[in-house]
């Protein structure tokens, strides 16, 4: 049973948004193969997927959308596997963090834990523990681009203009944000690893 979409949005735990769509975009109008192999076994079959009838849409419309929302998708997984791995990160000092109590050592966590939390604030409304809070605290970018997800799949068509500006926005900010993190883990994160590393040998002579 095929909902006819490509994959959905990688999500995390806990993750509340608001009126933001983590469908994968639909596929196009055209000719599919479906394989089913049981114990070698290997059937193929072949069917239509069609427009609908009742609109007048070009195949380059629908490629249009196609490609703006598989363009927004995947932007908004890549900013959810940096808030993944940015709490790993984070998880991994806390955990370092309770158990020992080495000043620098402690004190480049704390600077760390600090970068991170700012780049993961800037992508995701970390407030929102339940539906109702996104009323009470402003959307982040990864919800922002997720709104657009579900603007532009509420009918079959091209984007608009105001779309692509919108998300061509959305995406600077964000690829801004997955530098940053990918600056904090490549230098500072290495800096800590040096530092703990250093405190091992010095204990082990």
């Amino acid at each position: 049973n095929w909902n006819l979409r490509y994959s959905d949005v990688k999500d995390f735990d806990g993750m509340v948004l608001w009126w933001a769509s983590m469908k994968g975009a639909k596929v196009l109008p055209g000719i599919y193969r479906v394989s089913l192999n049981v114990n070698g076994d290997i059937q193929i079959k072949q069917f239509d997927v069609y427009k609908d009838p009742r609109l007048d849409i070009s195949d380059a419309d629908y490629l249009e959308q196609f490609e703006f929302t598989q363009a927004v998708n995947k932007k908004v997984t890549q900013a959810h596997e940096t808030i993944i791995e940015i709490r790993r990160l984070k998880k991994q000092m806390s955990e370092f963090a309770e158990n020992h109590s080495i000043d620098t050592i402690l004190t480049k966590i704390s600077e760390i834990d600090s970068m991170l939390t700012d780049i993961e604030e800037s992508l995701y409304q970390t407030k929102n523990k339940s539906n109702q809070d996104p009323l009470n605290f402003p959307i982040k970018l990864t919800n922002k681009l997720g709104h657009l997800n579900s603007l532009i799949q509420v009918g079959d068509g091209k984007p608009t203009q105001q779309m692509y500006a919108v998300r061509d926005e959305l995406i600077k900010k964000i690829d801004r944000n997955i530098f940053s993190f990918e600056r904090v883990r490549d230098n500072e994160i290495k800096e800590l690893n040096m530092l703990i590393k250093e405190r091992i040998d010095n204990i082990i002579k």
